[in-house]
């Protein structure tokens, strides 16, 4: 055994040595950052004692481990469900507690629920080196996703250890991280084309095939896992797309039929972060073939085992991603059958293990995406039974998790889907009631953790809706207070990853609406100020995925129409009938449902011919747009006010009339009818 004293003793159940492994590496080779006073530790934190294998075959195992316990500064106890129950973990507790009592300890937590994942000794308060019937109070680092998650947890065990403030730590690291990340990105870059080659190489070579392929899979999740988290932060994912495209060629060059089960459970996880890292940068020319691939190789796994739970869960994700990516393309065939096929397998998934959280939320997601297919076809009242029944499962197991942050996010999400239905329906007292209840669980997470941007994305889209529905029941102060701390989330977004492409989406949401509210105030430099940011941030998006239909068409025409009845009214007449004429055939085709930037493509357009001198072709256009109706999109605000501009134009002031009745029969005056510039 080596000589002097250990820095800490990795205590852990064996089922749980992979991220034992993990962690011992990550500890051992954490280096203190520069400007930090740690006296003794110029070494870092070497060395660590993990397991019995440092120990020479020679000794005694039980009086070697005791001597490593006693030797060590202090005692790291790894808490799951495995770990609770097993005696040599107590022993290795109780040995340390009586020769150093209980401040040395360090719980970290990578699995279950306290107290049922903690070893007993580990609750129990020693004095003077016994066990009292007092209770020890252990801070634990939470090691898990929806917890501090990894980064975060060993932060907090290397504060302990070293007697460090976290708050320092984390500041110094955070500096010392974006001066060096791209330096080391690019070493490991050059070392993962060279791994990745050799294992093209080997492909070929049977006798060494097999090893060299373990060995690159290992570097692509090291560079897709590891790598991303510390470059995702610094916003320079950018640095992987080497690596992608590399891995996917790696990939393709292999036979499946080849691979064992557990390679082919490997290969579908690296190609899966590959997409992953494509979708988050908005690059979806890439992402869908890699989710493609995915579901082909996880498709291979389950026809090779139709029982296995792994590879159900594995197939259900990869049919996921390929069903969103489709239906962010406008593609809603292939949407549908991807979408209904991860559903059915969620649904056994539940079915065969109840007590199973991460499965039951699978369900919960399969729900809300049939929902969503319902709701697209404009069926209301399928798509809210649907959202209810999600969300009723999503609250169950966040009340059964102690509300952690994750599932409160998702439970609010969950929400956001029956708000905007109700939004659809008409109910507008509903959907204001369903939006505080999502914003506060937001606010629930962000009061324990201001600096959560999964919770403060959706609180941003969150306040938006509020913001929109504040101002079309006639409170605009207050919706403007809401529109403003919306757009202030935006801001504070950006900043931290620009490249975030929901963050962006939501944010040209929330500047669009404080720019019609802007203008309907006769705010008229502060509105263009408003839609020219939401317009650049719209840019950027199509360059991402110029195919993305949400993008390029749904949120396109709707800025530019929304503009082109405010702030850009007075262009001159042949650029409106030019935009006016384009959104008429793009969102005008046969078999397309009539929108409400259909309806203002062609009152712009009957514009656009009055200020011609045409007026009888400018009443065409006012008609056609008064004849739009599309019952599938439910209480649709914008189309039923700009039909009723349309009927003002013609001089049809009772059908004008009736229709405004509708919107303020439910208290709503809507924005786009207060004052249209055309």
């Amino acid at each position: 055994m080596a000589k002097g004293r250990y820095k800490a003793f990795i205590s852990y159940s064996h089922r749980d040595r992979r991220v034992a492994n993990w962690l011992h590496g990550q500890l051992e080779r954490f280096k203190i950052p520069d400007g930090i006073e740690a006296p003794g530790l110029q070494d870092g934190l070497r060395p660590i004692f993990k397991d019995r294998e440092e120990l020479p075959a020679s000794e005694d195992l039980g009086a070697a481990l005791e001597s490593a316990i006693t030797n060590s500064d202090a005692l790291i106890v790894l808490c799951s469900p495995h770990a609770a129950i097993s005696p040599w973990i107590a022993r290795e507790i109780d040995l340390f507690k009586r020769v150093n009592g209980d401040a040395r300890v360090f719980p970290a937590v990578i699995d279950g629920e306290a107290p049922y994942n903690m070893p007993p000794p580990l609750l129990v308060h020693y004095e003077d080196g016994t066990p009292t019937d007092q209770l020890a109070e252990p801070i634990a680092a939470d090691l898990r996703p929806e917890a501090d998650g990894r980064k975060l947890g060993v932060q907090k065990l290397v504060a302990g250890l070293t007697g460090i403030p976290l708050d320092d730590l984390v500041d110094r690291q955070a500096r010392q991280r974006n001066r060096h990340m791209v330096m080391v990105a690019g070493i490991s870059f050059v070392g993962m084309l060279l791994a990745l080659g050799l294992a093209l190489y080997a492909t070929n070579q049977r006798d060494t095939a097999r090893a060299e392929r373990a060995e690159a899979n290992g570097l692509i999740e090291y560079m897709l896992t590891d790598l991303r988290e510390e470059l995702e932060p610094v916003g320079r994912l950018d640095l992987l797309d080497g690596v992608g495209a590399r891995a996917m060629e790696y990939y393709a060059s292999q036979e499946v039929a080849d691979l064992t089960a557990e390679e082919l459970a490997r290969r579908a996880r690296a190609v899966q972060l590959v997409a992953e890292m494509h979708n988050l940068r908005g690059d979806n020319e890439k992402a869908l073939p890699a989710f493609q691939q995915v579901a082909r190789t996880t498709a291979e796994l389950v026809e090779r085992d139709p029982d296995d739970t792994d590879a159900l869960f594995a197939h259900g994700q990869s049919l996921y991603w390929v069903g969103y990516i489709a239906w962010q393309r406008g593609d809603m065939g292939e949407a549908r059958t991807s979408l209904e096929g991860y559903a059915v397998i969620s649904t056994r998934l539940a079915a065969m293990d109840p007590s199973n959280r991460d499965w039951q939320m699978e369900e919960s997601y399969a729900l809300s995406n049939l929902g969503t297919l319902a709701s697209d076809d404009g069926d209301y009242g399928k798509a809210l039974p649907l959202f209810e029944k999600s969300v009723a499962i999503v609250e169950r197991v966040a009340r059964a998790e102690d509300r952690s942050a994750a599932r409160l996010i998702e439970w609010g999400e969950g929400i956001s889907w029956i708000a905007n239905t109700h939004d659809r329906m008409g109910n507008f007292a509903k959907a204001a009631t369903a939006l505080d209840r999502e914003i506060s669980l937001y606010e629930e997470v962000l009061q324990s953790d201001p600096a959560n941007a999964d919770a403060t994305r959706p609180l941003m889209f969150a306040r938006q809706q509020q913001g929109w529905l504040l101002a079309a029941s006639g409170e605009p102060r207050e919706a403007r207070k809401v529109l403003d701390a919306a757009t202030g989330l935006a801001d504070r977004l950006l900043k931290q990853d620009e490249d975030h492409t929901w963050s962006i989406e939501m944010a040209i949401s929330a500047l669009a609406t404080r720019a019609i509210l802007n203008w309907s105030e006769g705010r008229d430099a502060e509105a263009t100020r408003d839609f020219d940011r939401a317009e650049s941030l719209l840019a950027d998006l199509r360059k991402r995925d110029p195919k993305n239909v949400k993008w390029s068409v749904d949120r396109l025409s709707s800025l530019q129409l929304s503009r082109s009845l405010t702030d850009e009214a007075s262009l001159p007449i042949d650029t409106q009938l030019a935009l006016a004429r384009k959104w008429i055939a793009a969102l005008g085709q046969s078999g397309q449902p009539p929108s409400w930037q259909l309806v203002a493509a062609h009152l712009v357009e009957g514009s656009a011919l009055r200020r011609k001198g045409d007026r009888a072709a400018s009443a065409a256009a006012y008609a056609r747009a008064i004849a739009l109706e599309n019952e599938a999109e439910g209480i649709n605000v914008n189309m039923i006010a700009l039909r009723a501009v349309a009927a003002d134009r013609l001089g049809q002031t009772a059908l004008a009339r009736e229709l405004r009745q509708r919107l303020s029969s439910r208290g709503i005056n809507a924005l786009l009818d207060r004052r249209i510039a055309i």
